[in-house]
């Protein structure tokens, strides 16, 4: 199986106000619908997105499957959003950047986060965004430990960019650990 970018159709809809919790927090902003058919598959491969921007421009946008496709590697994963945070260092304001970081099955955590140094881990699929995968602490300031941790950037409004990403870095992953074990 060869996953690519350009085998992903998007159909957008009409945004809609919204208000929703993230991390306990009420927030409110716009959601965009997406109706999106992954044509690296050729059957369940259509799915439903909505991406949450809210009206704070600091804010986290969150890309979440509202409709996944029927398929055993995918259950459960519209439990799962992706959340992207302005990059705020000079020469990155203009984008928005996720965590690198894969489903887990192996019971030891939900989440593995790729670090510096863990690029030849990546996906093939990834490795090909090479020029947009970054230590966090390269575009924006941080407190914590995880100045180390691999982000990918995103220009601000691409919501397709961040649902392709959401595939990429969930869906794919997940599918392509259940193809190894046919």
């Amino acid at each position: 199986m060869r996953y690519r970018f350009d085998k992903l159709a998007f159909v957008a809809g009409e945004p809609r106000s919204a208000t929703w919790t993230f991390a306990g927090t009420k927030v409110t902003g716009r959601e965009h619908p997406f109706a999106v058919t992954d044509r690296n598959h050729v059957s369940r491969n259509r799915w439903e997105f909505v991406v949450r921007v809210p009206q704070a421009s600091s804010g986290r946008i969150e890309v979440r499957p509202a409709q996944v496709p029927n398929d055993d590697a995918w259950a459960g994963l519209d439990r799962y959003g992706l959340t992207f945070m302005p990059a705020t260092r000079k020469g990155y304001s203009r984008y928005r950047y996720c965590l690198v970081s894969f489903p887990r099955t192996d019971g030891g955590g939900t989440r593995l986060v790729m670090h510096h140094g863990d690029e030849s881990k990546l996906p093939y699929w990834l490795r090909q965004l090479r020029r947009r995968v970054l230590r966090k602490d390269k575009v924006r300031t941080t407190r914590g430990t995880d100045g180390h941790a691999l982000v990918i950037l995103v220009p601000r409004d691409d919501y397709e960019g961040m649902i392709a990403l959401y595939l990429a870095t969930k869906a794919w992953v997940l599918k392509s650990r259940t193809a190894g074990r046919r």
